[in-house]
């Protein structure tokens, strides 16, 4: 009787770890899981930094002595340390939000910021643009301050309308094709099956489950997928992501025939094949995933440089998302009102120092009446 239990709770047990190494994903299961989840959610917020993290150019020196040559070499030095120090205090931000449920709407806030040595500095674009109307709408900037509005226009959008004939005429015909809802829609499907594919691809032994930190956590993350790609699988994931969103593109007459043929021969393994051998190329990837199965926090971080190092570049991006489904957006048209690009420009008009400029804007101005007498 003993016997029959013991062998009974030894066959529970084995089941139970059996059952329990089935249910659980490996860290390659997990992010291609995750990224089907949120490339399928219909909206979202999004915050995005990007930064250089590392710099590098080769010194060249044409002074003959050798004292001459290294003192030259530290001026040199000295200059160019300064200079990427510079560099490196500067970040681009971007944040908004964006919403595929009916009409498409993206909202976006671009931040050129800079941060070093107690110095703190950030200009900041919103923009909103509606793909069902084919209107961008622009927010308060630093040019209302330099070209203040009405007073009874203060506080609204200026909205550009692309249907309008000028608009649509400095943009180009090609150019206004990537406005329209359909080829959107085609473009994200094209990224979606680009991005999941090369990372499906990938050995699963580059994936690993890695601890999170503070920044992880407050995003919200559960689990973090790490991934650290060499040069060869760092150049097949660009490839095969670029080349699933060339072919859609090209399938939508969003680029020329030329363009593509010019893609399609650079993008030729043996072309590419001496630029690789003088190419030291990294990838590193930190997925946070959250409970719920979306990816919540993504740092990513480029490093690349020539074979000697002589020349090297590091970029990082840090991005989080959150409100899957239901995006929230700060910027409303409707109730906040707006005002045509046209009207704030003849306003600016009276401020312009040069009878020349003045002279250009309203040339503009007979051009767009013309244009919509001819459309009446």
């Amino acid at each position: 009787m003993c016997l029959k239990s013991i062998l009974l709770s030894s066959t529970l047990f084995l089941s139970a770890l059996i059952m329990g190494g089935c249910t659980t994903a490996t860290p390659h299961e997990s992010l291609k899981n995750a990224l089907n989840k949120t490339f399928d959610t219909s909206g979202y917020n999004y915050t995005s930094t990007t930064r250089i993290t590392k710099i590098t150019f080769p010194e060249e020196t044409n002074t003959t002595s050798q004292e001459e040559k290294i003192a030259s070499e530290k001026l040199t030095s000295l200059y160019l340390q300064k200079g990427i120090d510079l560099i490196r205090g500067f970040s681009f931000g971007l944040n908004g939000a964006v919403n595929y449920s009916n009409s498409i709407q993206s909202e976006a806030t671009y931040d050129l910021h800079y941060n070093k040595d107690n110095v703190e500095v950030s200009m900041r674009f919103p923009f909103l643009f509606d793909y069902s109307t084919k209107t961008l709408y622009m927010g308060k900037t630093m040019l209302n301050t330099i070209f203040p509005m009405k007073a009874e226009d203060e506080g609204k959008f200026i909205r550009f309308d692309l249907n309008d004939t000028l608009i649509s005429t400095m943009i180009g015909e090609e150019s206004m094709k990537q406005f329209d809802e359909q080829k959107v829609h085609s473009i994200n499907t094209a990224i979606k099956e680009g991005t999941i594919k090369a990372f499906s691809d990938i050995n699963g032994s580059y994936f690993s489950y890695q601890p999170l930190n503070t920044l992880e956590k407050n995003s919200g993350s559960t689990k973090k997928v790490h991934i650290t790609l060499d040069r060869n699988q760092s150049m097949k994931l660009i490839l095969t992501i670029a080349d699933s969103l060339i072919q859609k593109m090209y399938s939508e007459s969003l680029i020329t025939k030329e363009a593509y043929g010019s893609y399609m021969f650079i993008s030729d393994p043996k072309q590419l094949e001496p630029l690789i051998a003088e190419l030291n190329l990294q990838l590193d990837f930190d997925f946070g995933i959250a409970s719920d199965g979306h990816i919540v926090y993504l740092r990513s971080l480029i490093e690349g440089s020539d074979k000697n190092d002589r020349f090297a570049l590091g970029i990082e991006n840090t991005t989080e998302l959150k409100n899957f489904n239901t995006p929230k957006f700060t910027m409303d048209p409707k109730s906040a009102g707006s005002v045509d690009y046209m009207e704030v420009f003849s306003q600016w008009k009276d401020l312009l120092p040069s009878e020349a400029a003045k002279d250009a804007l309203e040339e503009i101005e007979k051009i767009q009446d013309t244009s919509s007498e001819q459309i009446i």
